[in-house]
């Protein structure tokens, strides 16, 4: 049976008051400490007049004041939005007005992005949680004078509890709406089978934004552990950190942990209490987990998506080394690999479209039901992504459907191109893209950044791939200054290929 998200805190507070929950390089709170901290926050929302179902906004770092605000929402009914802090005031506007929130808390430093939202007819009150590295008045305030008692709103495990938004890699962000019900599965669906323990020390150094920090944030008391905060990631102190807060998990995005390992290296740091490494978001080099497990540190690779409520397939060094390359087996739930065109079940070893089910999925986009119809059929959630399922069931996510290119009836992964375009010595960033073609139909065209003083042609990219690959998943290069990214560093191919239309003359409906 499914519970709450603020129920599980309360019952932690009673059953581990000593235990620690949060930790920051400002603040050691127990449970017992966070849950008053909390409810206090509580009782300011409903004097607010923030019922059940009213949206609250965060605009904050990956610190105590994000969590805190987060499980108060919880507490009294309401859906927590959390806003991405990289994004364009432009962009923030959009998301604001289409979820409508009542209350916005922000830091200081995002003071700029937030003089656009005031102006948005739901937002009834903005509350400044801090200026420079200090707590704002406004916020400390409100700690001192509301009671420590529990808020007493009745919430219930289907009740709509977080609001997140898709990056918008393919257009305008979605807003996935998730309950109570949905992360408590996940919750205890995810960290017990992947062996997390009571009094573990977890460790996020990414955005509290993301799925993963909320997926994190609500297995907080369901768990037991104690979450060590870093509000802004370094490569070298995020070492340090763990040492010193004798950290067992962590989690960070692959391109972090390329920039952390020179400095784990260097350092000759042993860090004895980190058990594992937790990555995932985007691919994750069989490289980069052999360089992790040489030096004692094995990584763990996830896949999931914000509208499974985090993770969906795990893989760690338990499950074989074979296996490096897959992200591994479901969790909860039911995975299978339809033909997208036909919607039949494809064998093991056929690529298709990857399709997800189980008590974890969300139950809409806010207020685009058009959207929904799209992705969830037969009770199925469709991700859109390309992948595999080999004869041991270890998935294998190939590349993003919607970017697969179909030339002259053959399919290519731009995954698989960019990959052997990025050995090229002097190659930094690279996207392969679909491009029309008044013959073929599509083309296969890659956007390459070259690194500084380094020259290279087209006709020498053409022939290192063509060397590796059949000549068919590579027709075009373009050199280009920069790649067109959103706030998260996602590459925005949908622009990419609306400019090689464009070029061409050909409408890219």
């Amino acid at each position: 049976m499914s519970t709450t998200i603020g129920m599980t805190l309360r019952n932690r507070a009673v059953m581990s008051p000593e235990l620690e929950a949060v930790v920051t390089a400002e603040v050691r709170w127990t449970y017992r400490e966070f849950n008053e901290r909390v409810n206090r926050l509580a009782h300011f929302l409903l004097e607010c007049g923030i019922r059940k179902g009213d949206r609250v906004a965060l605009l904050c770092l990956t610190d105590h004041p994000f969590a805190t605000i987060f499980m108060a929402t919880a507490k009294i009914g309401a859906i927590a939005v959390p806003l991405n802090y990289r994004l364009q005031p432009a962009e923030l506007e959009g998301i604001v007005g289409d979820s409508k929130p009542k209350i916005l808390f922000y830091d200081g430093e995002f003071s700029d992005q937030v003089k656009g939202l005031e102006s948005i007819d739901s937002l009834k009150h903005l509350v400044q949680v801090s200026f420079g590295e200090e707590l704002h008045p406004d916020y400390t305030v409100i700690f001192g004078k509301y009671p420590v008692t529990e808020a007493g709103v009745e919430v219930l495990p289907e009740d709509p509890f977080c609001l997140t938004y898709t990056s918008g890699t393919t257009g305008k962000p979605k807003g996935v709406i998730t309950t109570h019900e949905n992360w408590f599965t996940s919750s205890v669906n995810t960290f017990v089978p992947m062996g997390f323990r009571y009094g573990d020390r977890f460790m996020i150094p990414t955005p509290l934004f993301h799925i993963s920090g909320i997926v994190i944030l609500t297995s907080l008391s369901i768990v037991g552990y104690t979450l060590v905060l870093m509000p802004r990631f370094h490569p070298v102190h995020v070492w340090e950190l763990a040492e010193k807060e004798r950290v067992t998990h962590m989690f960070a995005v692959p391109v972090m942990l390329k920039f952390m390992l020179p400095a784990l290296i260097e350092s000759e740091r042993e860090v004895e209490s980190l058990r594992e490494i937790i990555t995932g978001g985007s691919l994750v080099p069989v490289e980069l987990i052999q360089q992790y497990e040489s030096l004692g540190f094995p990584l763990t690779v996830v896949y999931g998506a914000s509208e499974f409520s985090g993770l969906a397939t795990f893989w760690n060094q338990g499950m074989g080394e074979e296996k490096r390359g897959s992200v591994g087996k479901i969790l909860i739930g039911e995975i299978k690999i339809i033909d997208p065109e036909s919607g039949e079940e494809l064998p093991a070893g056929e690529i298709g479209e990857v399709l997800l089910k189980g008590p974890q999925m969300f139950k809409g986009y806010w207020n685009n039901p058009e959207e929904t119809r799209k992705v969830i059929r037969d009770g199925w959630y469709h991700t859109g992504d390309a992948g595999k399922l080999d004869r041991d069931r270890f998935l294998h996510v190939v590349d993003r459907y919607k970017d697969v290119i179909h030339v002259s009836g053959e399919k290519v992964f731009p995954v698989q191109v960019e990959a052997v375009i990025g050995e090229i010595k002097g190659v930094s960033e690279v996207a392969v893209v679909a491009v029309k073609d008044r013959m073929w139909g599509e083309l296969s065209r890659g956007y390459v950044v070259k690194q500084a003083d380094v020259n290279l042609t087209e006709e020498e990219v053409l022939q290192y791939t063509h060397s590796k690959l059949a000549r068919y998943k590579l027709s075009e290069v373009v050199f280009v200054d920069e790649l067109p990214k959103n706030s998260v560093g996602k590459v925005l191919k949908y622009r990419l290929r609306e400019q090689a239309d464009a070029e061409k003359g050909i409408s890219a409906s």
